[in-house]
């Protein structure tokens, strides 16, 4: 009996020897798996980590309303998974108030997480607290924004071999084109070629479900943000900066989680790549760091303004500079036209290898033809524009103040632009970039929450005072408390979205009550950049 026991284990053991041997793993791979495990418990063993997760999984469950999902889907013939499940009601009026609070204590809760986690007093904001917070919404409706339903038609329309540049989502009808906001079913792609690309490989996966496209299109904006966690704290670093109070201020922050992840906005990959990049730049990798731009402005063509980190960083690395403006305009020029040089023929070479050409140019002023109020030049021109209705002047007059005003905004964001290539460039390079990528937000037509973070989360690499702290903390819940107002006026259901605004106002008093009693702990520390 021994002998056969023996022999039984051996003949296992050699079983399961081989079974190793057909699937090896390498230890590196290995290594890396345990190391995130590892971190995924201690990230998960934080409370504020549970309670954000929990507010993300009470949005993801709100989002199941007609505010984010087509309006036909609980309308008879229900969607074939509403139907499934029963959730017909949620299109009534009792499952709207429903859904709209679920959205509301959701967001509140991610949000007083988001709060309680600030690095004071030697707390450490956990690394993967973004990924926990992200996963339950990956599968939830686009938040937000319809802009994932106009990604999935744009990749259609390239699967199908038409021209997105010509072309809008109306002529793949269907799925692909019913889910895209009416405001753009006739207009073309104004998107870099990559971007186009990307959402033709999202598509290709899911090629006749338009639905499934458009949640697959966070995948890419999940990536990202996942670089930015790795990038931000790392740049921040290398100039003085705590990186845990960037990932804290940047990565962490609720309007990541509503609108890169939640949103599936390119942007995600487009801010990724020029954190990534300045780094890249922070290291004295020039040239990479030029060619990295030139990809996000194959995402998103407002990426290019991260040059003026690039040159201003050169700048700081130029051993041999003379002092005095004329030296340094040369040299300013100089670089930029080394590393500008780079940055177009790496994204002149992209261009030829997605084969779709040159068409986005005159398509830049499609996201402009929207009138947003949240611009200050298109607010300014409307309010003169409504005066001047409500005097009785003509409509060649009224019709006047909004371009114009958008001119002049226009006008004064290269100014302020080109003032801060001169003055904080070469100073404070990734000031530089942020400023100069809110300036360009400020000073456009068109404003969307998910604009500000373009420059807003490059903030969180520069030493900031507790009074700008508060200012990015201000601004990030007013945002957010519009994102939800928004969504609950279109369940009908606004009152909950106003209560929620103010339970967000009350605990960001609270909160700054709270930080100030304590005893500041500096919250961007003193280290010192690396060589």
């Amino acid at each position: 009996m021994l002998e056969h026991r023996v022999a039984d284990a051996t003949s296992t053991g050699s079983a399961r020897t081989s079974l190793l041997t057909a699937w090896p793993v390498d230890a590196r791979v290995a290594a890396f798996g345990e190391r995130l495990a590892d971190a995924l418990r201690r990230t998960w063993a934080d409370p504020m980590v549970r309670r954000g997760t929990l507010g993300t999984t009470l949005v993801a469950a709100g989002s199941i309303s007609p505010a984010f999902l087509p309006a036909d889907t609980f309308e008879h013939p229900a969607s074939p998974l509403i139907e499934r499940f029963g959730l017909e009601w949620l299109g009534t009026g009792a499952g709207r108030v429903l859904t709209t609070i679920l959205l509301a204590v959701g967001m509140a809760l991610l949000v007083d997480a988001w709060l309680r986690m600030r690095p004071v007093h030697g707390r450490k904001a956990p690394s993967l607290a973004w990924l926990l917070w992200s996963l339950p919404i990956m599968l939830a409706p686009p938040l937000f924004s319809r802009d994932a339903y106009s990604y999935a038609a744009q990749g259609q329309i390239v699967l199908r071999n038409m021209d997105p540049y010509a072309v809008g989502p109306f002529w793949v009808p269907g799925p692909f084109a019913d889910q895209v906001d009416p405001m753009w079913v006739d207009t073309p792609a104004p998107y870099g070629p990559l971007a186009l690309q990307v959402q033709h490989l999202v598509v290709s996966i899911f090629p006749e479900n338009a639905y499934l496209s458009a949640l697959a299109m966070r995948v890419p904006a999940l990536l990202a943000v996942g670089l930015l966690a790795y990038a931000l704290p790392r740049l921040a670093e290398r100039y003085g900066v705590s990186g845990r109070h960037a990932l804290w201020l940047g990565v962490l922050n609720p309007l990541v989680i509503m609108h890169f992840v939640g949103g599936a906005h390119g942007d995600a990959v487009m801010v990724a790549l020029v954190t990534f990049a300045l780094l890249l730049a922070s290291r004295g990798q020039f040239v990479t760091s030029a060619m990295t731009i030139a990809a996000a402005a194959a995402y998103k063509q407002t990426a290019v303004l991260a040059l003026i980190g690039v040159v201003g960083m050169a700048l700081q690395a130029q051993g041999d500079l003379a002092p005095g403006a004329p030296a340094r305009l040369r040299a300013m020029v100089r670089h930029g036209l080394v590393y500008g040089g780079v940055t177009a023929a790496t994204f002149t070479a992209i261009t030829a290898v997605s084969g779709l050409g040159w068409g986005w140019i005159p398509n830049l002023s499609v996201p402009v033809s929207l009138r947003s109020m949240l611009s200050p030049p298109t607010f300014v021109g409307s309010v003169v524009e409504w005066l001047l209705r409500v005097a009785g002047m003509p409509e060649s007059v009224t019709s006047a103040p909004v371009p114009i005003a958008q001119s002049i905004g226009l006008l004064a964001g290269l100014a302020g632009i080109a003032w801060i290539v001169w003055r904080v460039a070469p100073r404070n390079p990734v000031l530089a970039t942020a400023g100069a990528l809110l300036v360009l937000c400020a000073s456009g037509p068109v404003i969307h929450p998910w604009y500000l973070l373009w420059g807003g989360l490059l903030l969180a690499a520069v030493r900031l005072s507790a009074k700008h702290v508060r200012a990015v903390v201000f601004v990030t819940l007013f945002f957010v408390t519009y994102g939800v107002v928004d969504a609950t006026v279109s369940n009908g259901t606004w009152a909950l979205g106003v209560s929620a605004a103010l339970w967000m106002i009350a605990r960001w008093r609270a909160n700054r009550r709270r930080v100030h009693e304590q005893s500041d702990e500096p919250v961007l520390a003193a280290a010192l950049p690396r060589t």
